[in-house]
């Protein structure tokens, strides 16, 4: 066994067992973990974001800006292309909520049912 395959192992096991969510951006998928409210230092100047992901670069490196993503199963927008960090094998990806629409649906019955994400609100 190799270095970069004890090395993959190895990062799957504790993206396993440190709590990570779930991620998809097309046909990618793996894990990370999401953090809200973070700072990021960029050259010079601090941005603060309200969402910030940390993945496999190898899996999700090249997504980029106004593209989707699934976090546990929530849908975000990529807000910046993700940052490398430390040896390369992770970066973290700024994401902002992507926006909800909203179906509406009326019964024979003359009631309105609006759907917003999977959840059926009932309006007269």
């Amino acid at each position: 066994m190799g270095w970069a395959t004890l090395s993959a192992a190895a990062n799957r096991v504790a993206f396993d067992r440190l709590g990570s969510v779930s991620v998809t951006a097309g046909a990618a998928s793996g894990r990370g973990f999401l953090a809200q409210n973070s700072e990021l230092a960029l050259g010079s100047e601090v941005v603060f974001i309200d969402y910030l992901l940390t993945v496999e670069t190898v899996t999700f490196g090249e997504l980029t800006y106004g593209d989707a993503v699934t976090v546990d199963g929530t849908s975000y927008k990529v807000e910046h292309q993700p940052l490398r960090f430390d040896d390369g094998t992770f970066c973290r990806v700024p994401l902002v909520l992507a926006p909800v629409t909203a179906n509406r649906i009326t019964t024979l019955s003359g009631l309105n049912l609006t759907t917003l994400d999977g959840r059926y609100l009932v309006t007269l």
